[in-house]
């Protein structure tokens, strides 16, 4: 029987009834580019795809009888899943002997139509900027237990990548003679705390999650905070497919700590300065204070928020005064302008403003205070309330 099965066209391989692989002919081996000695003892998923991996595992554990010839899809690390045409027999103690034979797409009977669709998808993904990944469980991950051992299969349980684009190559920094497709899993996803939780996550949202933050490694070793979007493939209650695409935002994250770090700097200097500072806004609403207006005028910050500047002054077309005063700064000429500042107990007190102009999508105009003193001549006076 053996002899027979040596024959230079067919692809062979023994299953046990446990579903691992037990040998596989040199044929197969050189066809699906792998090592023959390797591949003893690993789940059949480890050379069949899907489906047909659990039409197979059923035939050997003797829960279903085999058709006479069948279709199988085979993993191949040149050629991707490779069609074929099988029949299985019991082989004694070998085993469950799968004998196969390549399919072209003309006998399979796949129209030029559907091989064009799929030759699109695949040089989409491969052109993609965003990094694109599919990892597929040889184990399947049993989704019926409870959560912290869904968690440990799925990074426990034996994996591989599956069509990975060059992005994905990039973005992990693989050096160009390797295949992203053939590292492991656990080198670049690593059973970190962080990680566990985003899984967690996304058992959670029933294997639908998107924005999921992780820390993954480089191939180099070197860390990256990453931000996932996840889907899955679920069949008869097992997860056998992630797949989702995959962005390094550590740069961003860095620039947004930078630009949080630099604002909590400039409030705590704010907060120091003796002189009330505000911010207004183009049509004179207050939208900033620091504490020194609130001890200067005795009106709580967020009695002031929201509220017309002229609210506060007495001086007439105090907001327009303010604007000339902004401009005349920006052309060298040092304005400034007097405004007599109605206090909470409705004391009135001449306050000399400079004002600064800021430019983006609405304009705004920061505001730096500091009384007078009260011995002023009276010309001076009437010139502020006019």
């Amino acid at each position: 029987m053996n002899t027979a099965f040596d024959m230079d066209s067919l692809l062979i391989d023994w299953i046990d009834v446990e579903g691992r692989v037990c040998r596989v002919n040199d044929r197969e081996a050189k066809e699906l580019a792998i090592d023959p000695r390797a591949v003893i003892g690993t789940p059949l998923e480890s050379v069949y795809s899907g489906e047909s991996a659990a039409l197979i595992r059923a035939v050997a554990c003797g829960e279903r009888a085999a058709d006479r010839s069948f279709p199988v899809w085979m993993n191949s690390g040149t050629h991707g899943e490779m069609p074929m045409v099988a029949s299985a027999f019991v082989d004694g103690l070998n085993g469950l002997a799968v004998v196969k034979q390549p399919l072209t797409p003309a006998v399979l009977g796949i129209g030029a139509e559907l091989v064009e669709r799929v030759e699109i998808l695949s040089q989409m993904i491969g052109a993609a900027t965003d990094a694109c990944w599919c990892i597929e469980f040889l184990e399947p991950v049993d989704t019926s237990l409870a959560q912290e051992e869904i968690v440990e299969q799925i990074f426990k349980n034996r994996s591989r990548w599956r069509a990975c684009n060059e992005a994905m190559a990039r973005l992990y920094r693989l050096p160009e003679e390797l295949d992203f497709n053939t590292q492991p899993v656990s080198r670049y996803f690593p059973a970190t705390e962080i990680n566990r939780q985003m899984i967690r996550d996304l058992v959670r949202s029933n294997y639908r999650l998107d924005h999921a933050q992780a820390v993954d490694r480089r191939h180099d070793g070197s860390e990256m905070l990453v931000e996932n979007d996840f889907r899955a493939a679920i069949r008869d209650g097992f997860l056998i497919r992630l797949w989702g695409t995959t962005r390094d935002v550590g740069m961003h994250k860095k620039r947004e700590q930078q630009l949080y770090d630099r604002a909590e700097t400039m409030l705590d200097i704010l907060s120091a300065a003796p002189d009330p500072i505000l911010v207004m806004s183009e049509d004179g609403l207050l939208l900033a204070a620091n504490p020194a207006a609130e001890t200067a005028w005795g009106r709580p910050v967020d009695q002031m928020l929201g509220r017309p500047l002229q609210q506060f002054v007495e001086t007439r077309n105090a907001v327009e005064r303010l604007r000339q005063a902004a401009l005349a700064e920006e052309e060298s000429a040092g304005s400034e302008c007097d405004l007599i500042i109605i206090s909470a107990d409705d004391g009135r007190n001449n306050w000399r403003f400079r004002a600064a102009r800021i430019e983006g999508e609405m304009r705004q105009y920061v505001l730096t205070a500091r009384k007078k003193s009260k011995r002023r001549s009276r010309p001076v006076a009437e010139e502020a309330l006019s």
